[in-house]
């Protein structure tokens, strides 16, 4: 007897008169036994309605791979109407026709021309889709390369799901006069096809190299590989059909349904832990504001001076292991501020442990340089990597430094002899003889900071100095790295340790002036060693204000703004101060993400500016 072996019902034959094994179901005409006929149709259409039920209670056709409870995460859409009404000044008129604001003496002053560009109302039709999500994964696989050739590279993959709940919008009701009426107005929810564009970027802040401070930016693009897709969809599941991003936003999605996708990324730093990833077009929500710095005058055309961001879902993320042992297991879901923390943690660690690492006394090296930790702090942070203008600052004072006082003992208890072999290897380096065509090469770098190599030989520790201040100077760290190399040749690379030698120092100078305790900090993980340092940054009063204040030198311009501050101000400027001589420049904006109230959150809606600094 010939047996048709069933296969999962599509939708399109959910509609039409087959069954669900994909069979027309058997007539009269047949020539069997009309009982034996009669219980096959029965039994074709039990199957059928049973199928039937599964897929309306929203589970998946047979043949798909059941997913175990928690593998899946699903983030379900924003059903809040925070969105569907905006308010906003018309720029154009608020501020490029402010000439033309007047007091009318017969009407009420919001009927004129300028008070009726204030605050006006948008509404519009919000819609978000439903996004669930499996862990990330790596994926060894053939990509083609130069060549016509294929090149073995890790992919880093997010496998999704999107679904189409509809969307929502505020009726705006009229009042008795005509005008909308805010007491009338509810909210409704609508079905609609929309079109998904997926937009997904991989973006980290965590520093992988010497020299790179306390963050570095680093971003990923989703990439199209379609070598890839077949390897994922064996591993993930050979019976669904898996879309990538140009395939996801082919067709509009219909109300109820749903997609799944695959999002890749290629060349990812493969000593990165911690990770967010940034999806955008889920929504069409969106928030606009006045380009940062900008002045509209009459002149200009509208809109000229407004920036727009759609929101994006940030998902975080961390992974065990390493560069050499990457492998190919999930990565774990993070939660908001877990990065910061860790971070922060793990610097704080390093910094009560460096005297031990390093083999010196830090904090005497400041006191014998008359040193305090509010000398050594970091301008504004710059794309250049962290600031060397605390090096310069320790390297110009040693070398003033009067007799009797010994400016290479001095430096021995601040860096150890490490630091001393550093500071001798860039002397040497920038003053000794070296072969002919290099020797040219370190002389046309010299030259335009005044110096040459035999004026280094006489004065090398201000003339250190001088040369660390022209490599801040530069635009990035790639191009301070180059700049290095052409005066100093390998030995170029000490400066980054000594820049971190002098920022542990200054962070246990801060310690000490906060009154933290040191030996509880470095009793426990990063996690621990931030929530221990936490009860002597925030429990700061105004007397520690007061004290941590007048270290600032006399001269120094935020003294006399400080002072100008209300005390709520006063406070918060302070503790920046703190944050800073811990951290660096980045401190205050990480430590605010760090212990910002996330309760247990792992995703958040954010809007971002295309000019926003501070990644």
């Amino acid at each position: 007897m010939l047996m048709a072996t069933p296969r999962p019902r599509t939708p399109d034959e959910s509609k039409s008169g087959r069954g669900s094994a994909g069979l027309r179901l058997p007539t009269r005409s047949l020539t069997a036994p009309h009982g034996a006929l009669d219980a096959l149709v029965r039994s074709v259409l039990v199957i059928a309605s049973l199928g039937a039920v599964a897929v309306a209670e929203g589970a998946d056709p047979p043949g798909f791979r059941r997913l175990a409870p928690g593998v899946l995460t699903v983030i379900p859409p924003d059903t809040t109407t925070d969105d569907a009404l905006q308010r906003a000044d018309l720029l154009e008129i608020t501020q490029g026709q402010a000439a033309l604001a007047w007091v009318p003496q017969m009407a009420a002053t919001n009927t004129t021309f300028v008070e009726r560009g204030l605050g006006r109302e948008y509404p519009r039709d919000i819609w978000c889709l439903e996004f669930a999500f499996k862990a990330p994964r790596m994926l060894d696989v053939d990509v083609p390369a130069a060549e016509a050739r294929m090149q073995r590279k890790r992919i880093w993959y997010l496998l999704y799901r999107v679904k189409n709940l509809g969307g929502r919008r505020l009726l705006m009701a009229d009042g008795d006069g005509g005008e909308a009426d805010p007491a009338k107005r509810r909210p409704e929810t609508f079905a609609a096809p929309f079109r998904f564009f997926p937009h997904f970027v991989l973006e980290t802040l965590e520093p992988v190299a010497n020299g790179e401070g306390l963050a570095s930016y680093r971003a990923y693009l989703d990439r199209l590989v379609p070598s890839a897709m077949k390897a994922i969809r064996l591993r993930e599941d050979p019976s669904r059909r898996l879309l990538d991003s140009v395939e996801m936003s082919a067709t509009e999605m219909q109300p109820g349904e749903e997609r799944w996708g695959v999002a890749i990324w290629e060349d990812v730093d493969p000593r990165i832990d911690f990770f967010s990833i940034y999806v955008r077009g889920l929504t069409n929500a969106i928030r606009w504001r006045q380009r940062p710095g900008s002045e509209i005058k009459p002149q200009d055309a509208p809109g000229s001076h407004i920036e727009e961001a759609l929101e994006s879902l940030r998902l975080d993320f961390w992974r065990p292991g390493d560069d050499r042992d990457g492998g190919d297991r999930e990565m774990s879901v993070g939660y908001a501020g877990m990065v910061e923390r860790m971070t922060l943690g793990g610097r704080l660690l390093t910094t009560v442990g460096w005297p031990r690492y390093a083999k010196a006394r830090p904090l005497a090296g400041l006191d014998a340089l008359g040193l305090a930790w509010t000398d050594l702090l970091e301008p504004d942070a710059g794309g250049g990597g962290p600031s060397l203008i605390p090096l310069e600052t320790v390297l110009r004072t040693a070398g003033g430094l009067a007799a009797p006082a010994d400016p290479i003992l001095v430096l021995r208890e601040l860096f150890g002899d490490l630091g001393v072999a550093s500071i001798e290897e860039l002397a040497a380096a920038a003053a000794g003889p070296v072969e002919g065509s290099l020797d040219a090469r370190r002389r046309a770098a010299l030259e335009p900071i005044g110096l040459t190599p035999e004026a280094v030989a006489r004065e090398p520790l201000t003339s250190l100095a001088t040369i660390v201040r022209l490599l801040e100077s530069k635009p990035d760290a790639a191009t301070r790295r180059v700049a290095a190399a052409e005066i100093f040749g390998a030995a170029g690379r000490r400066i980054d340790w000594l820049a971190e030698a002098v920022a542990r120092a200054r962070g246990l100078a801060t310690l000490r002036a906060i009154d933290a305790n040191t030996a509880t900090i470095a009793a426990g993980d990063a996690l621990a060693a931030f929530e221990a340092a936490r009860p002597a940054i925030d429990g700061l009063d105004e007397d520690d204000g007061k004290r941590l204040v007048e270290m600032l030198d006399d001269q120094d311009a935020r003294r006399e703004r400080i002072a100008t501050l209300d005390a709520e101000a006063r406070a918060q400027a302070v503790a920046g101060l703190v944050l800073q001589g811990l951290f660096g420049a980045r401190g205050p904006q990480m430590y605010a993400a760090a212990v910002a109230v996330h309760e247990g959150v792992d995703h958040a809606w954010v809007f971002r500016y295309e000019t926003a600094g501070g990644r």
